[in-house]
């Protein structure tokens, strides 16, 4: 006679009530796609501060504007460093907003140096008209496109950093 063993059983996966409510199990996440949204997340908040630095600094002085080539050098280095992160689209919004807002201040401020300081002191004497680049028209046109991709730019970074939707 043959005695029958009871299959034994393995609990792997139980939910176990506890007070207050149950305990549940997650879907398990990949921690690769957790990393790459950080990872974009990151380098498009360099990508932002890049170009808000450069747009605070020279309308804060628009002598500043001669140092725009430092500020595409640094955009060119976060590129090397972070290209993998960010989407060309991104990249092109940068560049795009950087060209705009240079050519709105070289606009603004055509003249470099002594030139610029004699501007000022006829603008702020107001002696006689001062004599612009551009007409007004021209200006008006520059600011709404720089102000257009700064929309741009700051929606695309609320959507990458924080999740939002237009």
């Amino acid at each position: 006679m043959r005695f029958r063993r009871r299959p034994k059983f393995a609990v792997t996966g139980v939910n176990f009530p506890v007070i207050g409510g149950g305990v549940t199990w997650s879907e398990k996440t990949d921690p690769r796609a957790i990393r790459a949204v950080s990872e974009r997340s990151a380098a498009f908040t360099e990508l932002w501060k890049i170009a808000q630095d450069a747009h605070i600094g020279m309308r804060n002085n628009f002598d500043k504007a001669d140092e725009l080539s430092a500020v595409h050098r640094r955009l060119n280095i976060l590129l090397i460093e972070k290209s993998p992160a960010l989407e060309e689209s991104d990249v092109e919004l940068a560049r795009d907003f950087l060209t705009a807002l240079s050519e709105f201040i070289r606009l603004l401020r055509p003249l470099p140096g002594k030139s610029a300081d004699r501007l000022r002191d006829d603008i702020a004497t107001t002696a006689r008209r001062p004599s612009m680049a551009a007409g007004f028209e021209g200006l008006q046109e520059s600011y709404s496109r720089m102000s257009r991709y700064d929309e741009l730019l700051t929606s695309r970074y609320r959507e990458v950093v924080f999740g939002e939707t237009a």
